[in-house]
């Protein structure tokens, strides 16, 4: 199985418009590619957190959220709440047990500290979506 790209590399290709490499969801999903280390599982959790923020509807305070809703409904029920929330955590439990199993759990609290924040509506939807489904959950 191939490795999921470190966070720094996937969040450089994040930022990348318009990547001509960016794939859906699903295909990105069906595509094999899956975190298999510590550290891709924790980022997994993190992309998959940040992209669960985006979807509350109040993401401004304001009762406005940062998606069209009609784009929103057209999306994979993966992607969206509470599926979104929930692989986000399944990930972060992943990474966890893992780094707990190799006795690394000061690393697995300072990379939890130092998560990045990132700024899901100013990146590529479709490349955001291929690294969704590169960090999909796998099926039961």
């Amino acid at each position: 199985m191939r490795k999921v790209v470190t966070s720094a590399l996937l969040a450089a290709l994040a930022l990348t418009p318009c990547a001509a490499s960016a794939v859906t969801y699903e295909e990105a999903a069906a595509s094999g590619v899956s975190p298999d280390t510590p550290g891709d599982m924790l980022d997994c959790s993190f992309y998959w957190d940040a992209w669960a923020r985006s979807l509350n509807p109040d993401y401004y305070k304001e009762g406005v959220g940062i998606w069209d809703s009609g784009w929103l409904a057209t999306l994979n029920p993966a992607i969206q709440l509470p599926a979104a929330t929930e692989t986000a955590q399944y990930w972060s439990a992943r990474a966890k047990a893992e780094y707990e199993k190799k006795g690394k759990r000061a690393e697995y609290n300072e990379r939890m500290k130092n998560a990045p924040d990132y700024d899901v509506e100013a990146l590529d939807e479709r490349k955001f979506m291929q690294l969704l489904g590169e960090c999909a959950r796998p099926a039961k």
